[in-house]
């Protein structure tokens, strides 16, 4: 495997644990993806998110997991652009806690690992 896909696999494997960390409520997966001191901004609706990456983790411990509410979560990579170090991801994910989001994450290879550094999204209530 060339060194590409072998990076675009890589940053595959972080943000398949930021997949996992939102589906079934786990913080821990969710800890794993991203870095220590990243950030989390965005829109759910009107409202706007500005959060210090905890924010993100305290709400996934306070709401029901899709995978145990049953909510027909699903999330699909729609593009990732790599450039050295550094890497952009984005996502759609449907049907989570009734919202449709885009995400876009920003990496970091840092020290041979990558991290997401940053989170921007904006979501929409299902059916707009």
């Amino acid at each position: 495997m060339g060194a590409q896909c072998s990076e675009l696999n890589q940053i595959r494997e972080v943000v398949d644990l930021y997949i996992d960390g939102v589906h079934n409520g786990d913080v821990a997966s969710l800890r794993q993806a991203f870095h220590p001191q990243s950030s989390m901004y965005g829109y759910k609706g009107n409202d706007l998110f500005v959060t210090p990456i905890q924010g993100l983790y305290d709400y996934v411990s306070a709401t029901p997991a899709p995978s145990k509410s049953g909510e027909p979560h699903v999330c699909s990579v729609t593009h990732i652009h790599l450039s050295g170090n550094a890497a952009s991801v984005e996502m759609a994910m449907d049907s989570y806690h009734e919202h449709d989001f885009t995400d876009y994450f920003q990496l970091l290879k840092v020290e041979g690992r990558w991290w997401i550094v940053s989170k921007t999204f904006h979501a929409e209530p299902q059916g707009q």
